[in-house]
């Protein structure tokens, strides 16, 4: 399902050559300190990371004892010692047999180891990691018999198989775990102990933020990726407040801290998404109080003129007026009554003076 997030993301970059080496001085499990705080995360995605693959398959250097002829568990014939290391199946197999005990022999085709001696023996394997290795039972005498028709190149010798295939994988996932994005929703899963109480066995890594296959050979860096290998993305329904460290461990699947054999650098980069409130809204700084001080003394020397008022607006008179008035003028003009007689009578009349009697 993709996320849209419903606000910003930032990316913090962990490495562990950023640690303090006096007081984490191994790379398995150090402190980072952010430089500044990020608040109102909601969601954590793994980008990245970069592991070196050196924790060692064989951590036990006592693992075996064989029998010879006759020899009894208080008198064994062999205490096998080996050193600790990452072995692969041809270098168990060459280990041991440089021994000088019996010859070990991987049949690849099979899966299967094969011991084989001149004279008569038993083995009993007391640590779970070589047992796994060897493919054999744990804590169980195991007697050799001598070769059949099915194996005639081990004609006259007395021989032993593995009883199941070998399995090298101790550490095929290792666990990113940072305390401060632990998550109920990442769960281990293990046993019952009992069915009443719900215990669970081997639920060592649960919450742990982050998985990661270890699909490299020994001594190689693991290069993880989420578009190359899987997205882990982690939600939290009430957002983490405020995040000012990062407290980091690498552990394996039992929950024990890996021994990356001095070779203490790893790396990853971490996507986060922020909620976006009121309170996670950063204001930008205040100006300096110089040039505050600046503008304040120019307001005051400004002398804010008022405006000039509006100039009146002259009143047009609309032109169909001018031409009723005119119009109006013309007709009064037209119908005003003039004279029409001859000339005036002269005064006196008849009778009247000017006349002679």
């Amino acid at each position: 399902m993709n996320y849209t997030p419903t606000a910003q993301t930032r990316l913090i970059f962990a490495d562990s050559g950023n640690r303090n080496i006096t007081s984490d001085p191994t790379g398995d499990s150090y402190t980072l300190h952010l430089t500044r705080p990020i608040r109102n995360i909601e969601r954590v995605e793994l980008v990245s990371a970069r592991v070196p693959n050196t924790m060692y398959n064989l951590t036990s250097n006592t693992n075996a004892i064989f029998f010879g002829t006759g020899a009894t568990l208080a008198n064994p014939a062999t205490n096998l010692g080996l050193n600790q290391g990452f072995y692969s199946a041809y270098t168990l197999a060459t280990a041991i047999t440089a021994l000088g005990f019996v010859t070990l022999t991987y049949l690849s085709q099979e899966g299967h180891y094969i011991f084989s001696s001149a004279s008569q023996f038993s083995i009993e394997i007391n640590q779970p990691q070589l047992s796994l290795m060897l493919g054999m039972t744990s804590g169980e005498v195991l007697t050799s018999t001598l070769a059949g028709v099915t194996d005639p190149s081990y004609a006259g010798q007395y021989i032993l198989r593995s009883t199941t295939l070998i399995d090298f994988s101790l550490n095929d996932y290792v666990f990113l775990d940072i305390d401060e994005f632990r998550t109920p929703f990442h769960m281990d899963t293990g046993g019952a102990l009992s069915t009443a109480s719900g215990t669970i066995t081997n639920s060592t890594v649960n919450r742990a933020f982050a998985p990661i296959i270890m699909d490299v050979g020994s001594a190689c860096i693991k290069n993880f990726h989420e578009n190359k290998d899987y997205k882990v993305s982690v939600f939290y329904p009430e957002p983490i407040a405020s995040l000012q460290r990062l407290t980091i461990r690498w552990v394996d699947k039992a929950g024990i801290p890996l021994n990356f054999q001095g070779w203490d650098t790893n790396a990853f980069v971490l996507r986060l998404y922020l909620r976006e409130d009121e309170s996670s809204r950063q204001l930008p700084p205040p100006p300096p109080l110089q040039d505050v001080e600046i503008k304040r003394i120019i307001e005051a020397m400004t002398i804010a003129m008022p405006p000039p008022p509006p100039k009146p607006k002259r009143q047009r008179i609309p032109w169909f007026i001018i031409l009723g008035v005119l119009l109006a003028a013309l007709i009064a003009y037209k119908s005003w009554p003039r004279s029409t007689g001859g000339g005036v009578a002269p005064s006196g009349g008849p009778g009247g003076p000017g006349r002679a009697p």
